[in-house]
This record gives C-alpha cells, structure tokens and sequence, in this order.
C-alpha cells in the first residue's frame, strides 16, 4: 500500500509524525512524508530519507505563525503537492492537523484518507469554532477512520454520529528513540525545556526573572518555533540561561534530558488544548527519562503531577513563585530523586509500541 502524509511544516523533524511513518513502514506499507519547508534560507534539502521513510519538502516561502497572511502561500503548497501525488500511485492520503486536512479537501483529489489531529482543533470565536466543528465532523466522516490525542475533549464537542470514527491516539515516547539515561554529573540545578517554543514568552520571561540571581541554577532552552528569535534576545540579558535552538527529536532527546534535572513546562491554562485529559507528549518524555517537571497550575496535567507525586504546580508566569519553588528544589534535593522513583515505576504505563497498534485497525479497515 502507498500512503502520502500531508504535512505543514518541514520535518526537521517531527516526531509523532515519523514515528507513525515508521510504524506503517514496518507494517509493509510505502510512506512518503509531503511537507511545507516556508524557510527561504532553509539547509534542509528537498529530498532525504529518515528511519527509512522519504521526505519530499514544498518550498514555498512563508513566515510561521503569521495566519491568514500566509494564505497565498498555503495555496501554492497545496497546488504543488496536487501535482505532485498525480503523478505517484497512491492509495491512501495521511493528512495530518487540520490544515493538512484543509489542503487534501482544497486537492480535490478523489482518495481514500486518515485525519489525524494532533490538537484540539475547535477553537476561536462562536462563529469560527461553529465552521470548524461543520468541516472537522464532515471530514471524519469521510475518512477511513480520524486519530486524535484528545478524546474526553472531542468526544464532548463532536457529534455522537461520528465518534465511531474516531481513534485515540496518545503520544507516547518510542522506546527506539527515547529511553532513561542516568543523570550526568553537575554542581548546578539544572532546569530545562524540550520542544516546540511557541507562544510561551511570559512563562520563560518569569523563569528566567526567578532565577536571575542564582548562580547555582542553570537554565537551557532546547527547541525551535516562533518564540525563537525572541528567546535569543532574551538569552543575552541573564548570565544563567542558554537557548540552544533547534535538535533533533529522533536522535538527541534521550541525551539532552540526561543534562535536565528537572523539566520546565509553560503552557497557557486558558487553551483547551491544555484541559481535560490531555497530556503534552513532554509530559510522557519527563516520565520516561525520570524528570521531575515544574507544571503549569489549573490545567490537566499540573493535576496529574499532583496525583502522581513526579514533579511541582506553579503559576509559571509568576516569577516570585518560580523563586519559592527553586529555592525549595535547592533546599531539598532529595525530594527530586523521590519524583525520580515515582516516575521510575509509572514509565511502563506510557509505551509507543502498544499505543501506535491503533493504526493497524485504522488501515486495516481500509
């Protein structure tokens, strides 16, 4: 079977997105992963091969995060990647987030799909969430079969009529890609964050303010996206901190969080994306590489955190708290390595390998 995944950004890379490729490569089917590079100055190249899976990158210029102003782009993305699968043989189309479901329904290419939503997507204004919900359940309900991450959330917004279509698909870490490292040595508390840094500004701004005076704490940055060239700036007002930018989740992640003694996690706990029984896929790699996190209070996981004992709950945009809570991990860092057997014991619980099965009843049904 050959699959086309429909992608919005350029895979450098994307882990979720690869380790499903991988999965579906491993079941014998051909996957190319078709994605949107919007970096003029990319050094990406336009075809590459990773875990065995081929990556065709669009180059269409554009600036990340910029809405509707990237509109005129996203259409050449799309006209692109049109003439581009007319020209393969495909039989199934893995259109991942909705904006790579947007781009297979404006192809208007007869073929069989998988949504696959890696977000809670019914956000925005009353009339906004209303057009989202009509396309999103209309989408699901042609689809071979939908994947999200989310389910208690879309379950409660969507339609009954398609919630039979609808797979839930958790996160979890791969084991081929992360695993446990013992903690390597250092005089310094070493607080850090993994991934995406995307509008987390007023989180990292109140950490690095928490602890600007400490000269036995060390903060470092770890991760690409639009907050980026902001975080660079910043970098250079505070002695303690390091912005790394951009690594490379398929490869490093086990080794970078074996410099992490405890992980820093900023979220806004206004978005629903962030509510219900919806989990960070940072939350898992903490757990995994016995992490201890710093949460975001009022949302799902800082509850998580409390039940399960593994790390602390703050206001992440209060630097005065930051400071009670960092002063507190220097006072009693025996209470790090309690989280770390906490998490030692739990780690079984979050496997990649038993999750991803899912795709094989979704395309098995195809």
């Amino acid at each position: 079977m050959n699959v086309i995944m429909l992608l919005t950004n350029p895979c450098n890379p994307d882990v979720r997105v690869l380790k499903e490729a991988k999965y579906l490569k491993e079941l014998g089917h051909n996957v190319i992963i078709l994605c949107w590079d919007r970096d003029q100055n990319t050094s990406l190249p336009i075809k590459s091969v990773t875990e065995g899976i081929q990556i065709m990158r669009i180059r269409v210029a554009s600036k990340y995060g910029t809405g509707y102003k990237q509109l005129g782009a996203f259409l050449k993305y799309v006209i692109k990647c049109k003439q581009y699968i007319k020209k393969q043989s495909v039989d199934y189309i893995h259109c991942h987030d909705l904006d790579g479901m947007v781009a297979f329904k404006l192809m208007m290419i007869n073929k069989p799909y998988v949504f696959d939503m890696h977000e809670f997507f019914v956000t925005g204004s009353f009339l906004i969430k209303k057009l989202k919900k009509i396309f999103i359940e209309n989408s699901i309900k042609k689809s071979v079969g939908s994947i999200c991450v989310h389910n208690r959330i879309y379950s409660k917004t969507l339609s009954s009529k398609v919630i039979s279509k609808l797979y839930n698909l958790k996160n979890y870490p791969d084991a081929t890609v992360l695993e446990y490292k013992e903690k390597t040595k250092s005089d310094k508390l070493r607080i850090g964050y993994m991934g995406t840094v995307r509008r987390q500004i007023p989180h990292f701004h109140a950490l690095f303010e928490a602890c600007s005076d400490m000269n036995n704490v060390e903060i470092d940055i770890y991760g690409g996206g639009v907050d980026l060239e902001q975080l660079l700036e910043m970098e250079k007002q505070y002695a303690n901190v390091k912005v790394h930018g951009p690594y490379d989740g398929m490869k490093e992640s086990s080794d970078l969080y074996q410099t992490i003694d405890v992980l820093f996690c900023g979220y806004d706990n206004k978005n629903p994306n962030f509510q219900e029984d919806i989990n960070s896929v940072k939350f898992f790699e903490a757990i995994i590489t016995q992490t201890p996190i710093i949460m975001t209070d009022g949302i799902f996981m800082a509850e998580e955190v409390r039940r399960l004992k593994i790390g602390y709950t703050v206001d992440t945009t209060n630097a005065e708290q930051l400071t009670i809570i960092v002063n507190h991990i220097l006072e009693a860092p025996s209470e790090l390595l309690q989280f770390q057997e906490n998490m030692r014991k739990i780690a079984p619980n979050y496997k990649w390998e038993n999750e991803v099965k899912i795709l094989e009843k979704i395309y098995g049904k195809a």
